[in-house]
């Protein structure tokens, strides 16, 4: 947490050191989304539990963004849509995200990407071994910290006690603090101004722009929707919609 500073200020120094640090991972991942794309494979991403589902939703049907993607709804740990202290619940139940992810039909030889902050919950540790049973490649986004410094027998993290940065084929930092907010001011007792939203968004265009960039670099044309409200965008998307629309659940 951080008192004198602006959320601006902030934020930009969370984003250099994404960027700094996480840069190679950004490349890896490009490249392994790239070729599983290039074979026809699919890109799942995945929120597991509460407001890390943000990341995951905007990667899906985005104007500007990658086609291939099946966005997997945790429907019961979603807070907007069943209430929050439900979600919450739910999110913590063993056995849950794993059956989830089979539904959604992950398959050998696709790519799953995981986000939560906290990287140790039920449903994240769940949606990743299902995933690595399924034998996609895993990349995982959180926080290090978090995994760090939860207790192992602290009763939010999955019966295992595993972390998720020990688990996926890869992962990537968004060097989430514990609590996640990161403002402090006098005269108010408790840090403020979550910071997940803006590294994890970052964290998402990073990715999207290093498979692209991947992809075009190896002679192929990446499947990236236009937006419907620019002139032409139906006509430039009825094929993706048509082509994907019996293999991924929400189109």
């Amino acid at each position: 947490m951080v008192k004198g500073k602006s959320y601006l200020d902030i934020t930009i120094e969370f984003l250099q050191k994404i960027e700094k640090e996480q840069a190679k991972n950004f490349e890896k991942a490009g490249q392994v989304i790239g070729d599983v794309l290039m074979k026809d494979g699919l890109l799942h991403v995945i929120g597991t539990g509460g407001h890390t589902d943000i990341p995951a939703y905007d990667m899906f049907y985005r104007a500007g963004g990658l086609v291939p993607v099946n966005y997997i709804i945790p429907i019961g740990a979603l807070y907007g849509a069943c209430g929050a202290t439900h979600g919450m619940r739910i999110e913590r139940c063993p056995d849950y995200m794993n059956r989830v992810v089979d539904y959604y039909g992950v398959k050998a030889g696709d790519v799953a990407i995981v986000f939560n902050n906290i990287g140790v919950n039920s449903a994240t540790i769940d949606a990743i071994l299902e995933c690595k049973k399924k034998k996609a490649y895993t990349i995982g986004v959180g926080g290090s910290e978090w995994q760090e410094k939860i207790p192992k027998d602290h009763f939010t993290r999955h019966p295992s006690r595993q972390n998720m940065i020990d688990l996926v084929d890869l992962f990537i930092d968004d060097y989430n603090p514990v609590g996640d907010s990161v403002m402090e001011i006098d005269n108010f007792d408790r840090p403020f101004a979550p910071i997940s939203a803006m590294t994890d968004g970052y964290i998402v265009r990073r990715i999207e722009i290093e498979t692209i960039k991947y992809m075009v670099n190896k002679g192929v044309t990446p499947k990236v929707w236009m937006s419907a409200n620019r002139v032409g965008g139906d006509e430039a998307n009825t094929k993706y919609v048509e082509e994907y629309f019996n293999r991924i659940k929400n189109l």
